[in-house]
């Protein structure tokens, strides 16, 4: 009978000049227990879609007889740092050095196989040759290169089609020279300077043993990289890697690759047996709770587990150290499926910062999201974000922070599908005092509400303002053919009917008297509503055209914001900044308002 691996562990991991966050998956007794993995991600959106698919890794490997530990890099994540931070490659290469030396005292353990992905290979190659005590290496669309990967990079920042505001002008230059933004990540001059010659063909290889080269989908095969192994004394192995565009397509819209799994796999189980360390390792100290001190305040984050009917949610609460006891508590929600670090790692960033200022936070995430227990296939539909078994496991987290004394006035932050729940939950429970709240996914949800919204889009499509859009570059052509294909594909002449015989009951559900009950509701319990919308967002359209915008005067306590560009996520770092402005000028409020 198989055993299953005991629950995971989340720790921090004593590193310089940053503590470095990981999951750690004992495994379950098994002949293969020898060999440890250690799972490093990749660099910007990859990093925050293939999150899903790391965590499925290491559970599989773990219940293949593998400890396993994947981790986030400083600055990524829920890691110490900033990405602005000096040093961020060698506290990367830090980082990794300490989770393997972790790892290779690990009891039973003979061996550290370390699986990179993406910019997450090129830093382990360093790290190797720093020191770190890999014997075996899998990577998988790693640049050899540093060159190579920023090259990419930067072609992927001049394809971005939300770096327009909503007027259409380019956004203002808002980050230091030399910096680099990409989908709303950034580099900065100093760790673009160190990534570029990087070179995996030129660095020591320490004790490694064995590697596998993984090509991902179109990429040739890196002969120059495979000849430098073997001639340096490696068993390689290079074979396909399919599946790494389905993986990181989207957070909600992925696909596990399960043929990478099954490959690197069975080539673990290929490892020499036995194999004795040459050298004493030092391993670093592994936290249950991170300490850091932010512009001389001290806080604590220490994970979080909620008992639901199936299984458990995990979320990190912050708390300052050193500040007298307050009755208001944030809670951060998920953006769609974006685990708890929010977009752009936003409410990572946020929460601390509000911590710093005093008020206890907590990133949680929802059923099936991030490392809460949950199928995260369920996200593929939308609709499933807004069932209320969702209110329901808002309001068990308002009860369990209760229990733990914090509270009892409780400030809801989300985007999107968190964004909804944020608005719901405040309308119902007493214990809310605000929802400060970022491009709703909805404010009220019926099952035609998608259906209404695709026919809009078609509408949409043959205006000829959208295509005078487009000509002027404000929109690119391969945006339109993308919109054009998904609007396809979600049956147009249903979504066609639906927009010309809307019935009395799709009307009186979608943004017209539903919302306007909503709203009072709020503000008959006198709880403060912020709403930031980015442009050609539908629910700030489908208010318009319901006549809410124009009955606002009827909600003092609601208040309406512009956030610059159109991107959903805010990815344009002005959106980011504005974001955190809004939320920054509402915590002066709520603390002002006692």
């Amino acid at each position: 009978m198989t055993v299953p691996p005991p629950a995971a562990r989340s720790i921090w991991l004593r590193a310089s000049p940053d503590a470095v966050f990981g999951t750690f998956h004992d495994a379950a007794s098994g002949p293969d227990s020898a060999t440890a993995a250690l799972i490093v991600g990749p660099w910007g959106w990859d990093e925050i879609t293939s999150y899903a698919s790391r965590r499925a890794w290491a559970e599989r490997l773990a219940a293949d007889g593998h400890p396993t530990l994947r981790i986030d890099l400083p600055g990524i994540g829920d890691s110490a740092g900033t990405p602005g931070d000096p040093a961020r490659l060698d506290a990367w290469t830090s980082a990794i050095g300490a989770a393997a030396a972790w790892l290779a005292v690990h009891p039973g353990v003979d061996r550290v196989a370390l699986i990179g992905l993406g910019l997450g290979g090129l830093v382990a190659g360093k790290a190797i040759a720093d020191g770190a005590p890999v014997d075996d290496l899998v990577l998988w669309a790693a640049p050899s290169r540093g060159r190579a990967f920023l090259r990419e990079q930067r072609a992927f920042a001049a394809l971005q089609s939300d770096r327009y505001s909503v007027s259409g002008e380019p956004e203002p230059t808002v980050l230091p020279d030399g910096w680099l933004e990409v989908g709303g990540f950034v580099l900065a001059a100093e760790t673009i300077a160190a990534i570029a010659p990087l070179d995996l063909d030129q660095l020591p290889l320490g004790r490694l043993q064995r590697a596998l080269l993984l090509q991902r989908e179109g990429l040739a095969r890196d002969a120059a990289l495979e000849a430098h192994l073997v001639k340096a004394g490696v068993d390689v192995t290079a074979a396909p890697g399919p599946g790494w565009t389905d993986m990181v397509f989207h957070p909600e819209q992925y696909t596990p690759p399960a043929e990478v799994f099954d490959r690197v796999g069975r080539w673990l189980v290929g490892a020499p047996v036995g194999r004795p360390r040459p050298v004493a390792v030092e391993a670093p100290e592994a936290l249950d709770r991170l300490e850091l001190c932010l512009d001389g305040r001290p806080i604590r984050e220490t994970p979080v587990h909620i008992a639901q009917p199936f299984g458990q949610l995990f979320g990190l609460l912050a708390e300052p150290v050193d500040a007298l006891a307050t009755p208001l508590c944030a809670v951060f929600l998920n953006a769609g499926a974006v685990r708890r670090v929010g977009p752009n790692r936003l409410w990572t960033e946020i929460a601390r910062d509000w911590t710093r200022r005093g008020v206890p936070t907590f990133r949680v995430d929802l059923e099936g999201i991030g490392d809460s227990d949950g199928d995260p296939r369920r996200y593929r539909d939308v609709a499933n974000f807004y069932t209320p078994a969702y209110g329901a496991e808002v309001g068990a987290i308002l009860d369990d922070l209760q229990a733990r004394g914090l509270g009892p006035r409780f400030v809801l932050i989300g985007l999107c599908a968190g964004a909804y729940w944020a608005v719901n939950t405040a309308a119902t429970d007493g214990r809310v005092i605000a929802a400060l709240v970022v491009n709703p996914g909805a404010m009220v949800w019926d099952a035609g509400l998608l259906q209404r919204r695709e026919a809009a889009k078609i509408g949409r499509l043959v205006q000829p303002s959208v295509w005078r859009r487009v000509a002027r570059g404000e929109l690119g052509a391969s945006r339109m053919v993308a919109v054009s294909r998904a609007v396809a594909e979600r049956a147009i002449k249903a979504a066609v009917r639906a927009a010309r015989r809307p019935t009395a009951a799709a009307r009186s559900d979608a943004t017209g008297p539903a919302t306007a009950r909503l709203m009072d509701a709020l503000r008959d319990r006198g709880t403060r509503v912020v709403l930031g919308f980015s442009g050609d967002e539908p629910v700030y359209d489908e208010l318009r055209s319901e006549g809410i915008l124009a009955r606002m005067a009827e909600w003092p306590n609601a208040v309406l914001e512009t956030l610059p560009g159109r991107d959903h996520t805010v990815r344009p770092i002005v959106a980011q900044r504005a974001v955190r402005a809004m939320l920054g000028r509402e915590l002066e409020r709520l603390s002002i308002d006692g």
